[in-house]
């Protein structure tokens, strides 16, 4: 699928969901008959038509882009980068597998951290917990107002 076509797809895909928002803010519109799901409907189908009309002109701007892109895709050098031709050794390959290690190295560094975020908070919230004490935190004491009782269990 090329750009232009993916581009067109998405904006059709985005005409769709504001038809979609328009028919839903219209019947909470219906049910509520709040102003602001009113506003929302005639927003949506605003947002519609403007862009059906970006669509209509962007297939007609892009009809000679396609001979435009064809004209600079020619050379042989843009068909693919080195490794595919086979010379893995030279500096073009080496910086590309070099980026892709940096590109790595980052993902897990940021998967690290939202990670160890999360264990800061679960031990705070620990630490918080505990600091309320027994009493605080939950534990129950005494036998229910309906004749049940219950036993006390340590540790929770």
């Amino acid at each position: 699928m090329s750009l232009r076509a993916f581009h067109l797809f998405f904006i059709a895909v985005s005409v769709a969901l504001a038809a979609f928002f328009a028919a839903w803010a219209t019947s909470q519109y219906r049910a509520g008959h709040e102003l602001v799901y009113a506003l929302a409907a005639v927003g949506a189908v605003a947002a519609c038509g403007a862009l059906i009309a970006y669509g209509a002109a962007f297939q007609r701007k892009t009809r000679h882009l396609i001979v435009l892109l064809v004209m600079l895709a020619a050379p042989r050098a843009a068909y693919a980068c080195p490794v595919c031709f086979g010379q893995s050794d030279s500096p073009m390959a080496s910086a590309a597998n070099l980026s892709i290690l940096v590109m790595l190295i980052i993902t897990v560094a940021m998967l690290a951290a939202f990670a160890s975020f999360f264990i800061v908070l679960m031990r705070r919230a620990r630490a918080a917990a505990a600091a309320e004490g027994p009493a605080e935190a939950g534990h129950y004491e005494g036998p229910p107002e309906g004749g049940l009782h219950v036993r006390r269990v340590e540790g929770c």
